[in-house]
């Protein structure tokens, strides 16, 4: 019989996920229809919830203190959530009403007993709440916070140092996210807690960002953790690691997502090229650094992107070593591609990555297109030389498996007075890349010539799906 039973739950339990995937409504209804479906109706329903959803159960907490049923009618369904994101309020509303509830209540019992992934939207001032979301069992935290005053005041952060160096699992914890401003400046003793939590973590971690720095002493044991696929960092690059007597002999073998928050992008450019270039400790075996690696973001920090004039620095020289060092990338966002049209990269940046990359799906980049037509006839002059000099048979067939998709390059200025010849070259050659553009709809001069270019290039992709063969520049 209790086979049975357990057999009973299981299809129960199935019928309710596919009901809930339909329908919300439907799945309530399914709960109300039936006691045998109502526990596993509502717990798949909360299983993940926005806060918000939990201050509805309390329509009247602005007027008067809940009763104990509400209270035990709340707590039942708040053990059924495992996913929650708070976005704390800036007012007296029905959620701040309701943190203060549950951070009265919290001293007494776990509110959230099964809570797993948390995140954490707001005001510094709002993590003062967030101990009584936290727990031991917990495996994934984001926290984001943002102020519109210039500094925090001092304790703010207490909380969150609290949570981690005293609540959280090194051994359950699976992800922490920390998004602070660099203009917050966290204390020493948050960034010495958070160290101190990376250093005590192991296999189970997989994800860890943070944009503040960090010691090199937490950066050394992320390097030999064997599961880590997703880094974060906002800090100058750990050159000296490199030859580190105590780093692993093979570091960041899973990694498959790198973000950088910096203003020194070079020196982080040579810190994955030198790590990437070393000859693997097993002979004739290629080495695994890095060799995961298909998403990666290396952007200025918040506040200090393009406003007043153009602040990227990476030249095509630059470009071409990381597509060297990365050429299994899938997804490069190098910053917004802005008006200004002074960077130091041009089209030969995107035909390096999208030769060297084979895999690349998306790329934001800068490109200074001043001389974009010449830049595109002279590349495609060297490439049909080279061509000849091989002695290759018949039209070349592109390497790349996927078309290149090239979002908000229309931002970028082409001059007014350009021929259709011109704008012939430019969509011939983004599309000799297998480069699209996205539809532009902007009613501007510039954005009308865009909006040309992406028309030609869908043509061309459009013919060559027809014809099997690649149109090639002239």
């Amino acid at each position: 019989m209790p086979h049975k039973i357990f057999e009973i739950d299981e299809i129960l339990r199935v019928i309710v996920w596919h009901t809930k995937a339909t329908s919300e409504a439907t799945t309530v209804s399914l709960a109300c229809c039936c006691k045998s479906f109502e526990e596993p109706a509502l717990s798949l329903l909360w299983a993940r919830k926005p806060f918000y959803n939990l201050a509805a159960l309390f329509p009247s907490i602005l007027t008067r203190a809940p009763t104990e049923e509400e209270w035990k009618r709340f707590r039942r369904y708040a053990s059924w959530i495992r996913v929650l994101f708070v976005g704390s309020p800036r007012c007296a509303t029905q959620e701040l009403a309701l943190l203060d509830l549950i951070a009265s209540r919290s001293t007494q019992q776990a509110v959230f007993p099964n809570l797993r992934d948390l995140t954490w939207y707001g005001e510094p001032s709002s993590l003062t709440y967030l101990p009584s979301f936290v727990s031991s069992i917990l495996t994934d935290l984001r926290v984001h916070t943002a102020t519109v005053w210039e500094t925090h005041l001092p304790g703010e952060y207490a909380p969150l140092e609290f949570v981690i160096d005293s609540t959280i699992s090194p051994s359950n914890l699976r992800s922490l996210r920390l998004d602070i401003p660099l203009k917050e400046n966290p204390s020493p003793e948050l960034k010495q807690a958070v160290a101190d939590l990376i250093l005590r973590c192991g296999s189970t971690l997989t994800n860890f960002e943070a944009r503040f720095e960090i010691p090199e002493s937490a950066i050394l044991h992320l390097m030999s953790l064997p599961n880590l696929a997703a880094w974060g960092a906002a800090q100058p690059a750990p050159m000296e690691l490199v030859s580190s007597p105590l780093r692993p002999a093979v570091p960041f073998t899973q990694i498959s997502y790198l973000s950088l928050h910096t203003t020194t992008p070079l020196s982080w450019l040579s810190f994955i090229g030198t790590l990437a270039a070393e000859k693997s400790p097993v002979p004739h075996t290629p080495t695994l650094t890095f060799s995961n690696l298909t998403n990666f973001h290396m952007v200025a920090p918040r506040g200090l992107e393009c406003l007043s004039s153009c602040t990227f620095l990476l030249t095509d020289s630059d470009i071409s070593l990381l597509a060297t060092a990365l050429p299994h990338l899938e997804w490069v966002h190098l910053g917004t591609p802005c008006p200004f049209n002074t960077c130091r990269t041009t089209f030969r940046s995107l035909h390096t990555l999208s030769t060297r990359c084979p895999r690349l799906k998306h790329l934001r980049i800068h490109i200074n297109t001043t001389t974009l037509v010449q830049d595109i006839e002279s590349i495609f002059e060297d490439s049909q030389q080279m061509e000849t000099q091989e002695e290759s048979p018949g039209p070349r067939i592109g390497g790349r498996n996927c078309q290149l998709r090239l979002p908000f390059v229309h931002f970028l200025p082409l001059q007014a007075n350009i021929g259709v010849g011109d704008l012939e070259v430019v969509v011939k050659g983004l599309f000799d890349i297998s480069a699209t553009v996205d539809s532009v709809t902007v009613p501007d001069w510039n954005s009308r010539l865009w909006a040309k270019i992406s028309e030609g290039v869908r043509a061309l992709h459009a013919q060559n799906l027809d014809t099997g063969y690649p149109t090639r520049l002239n």
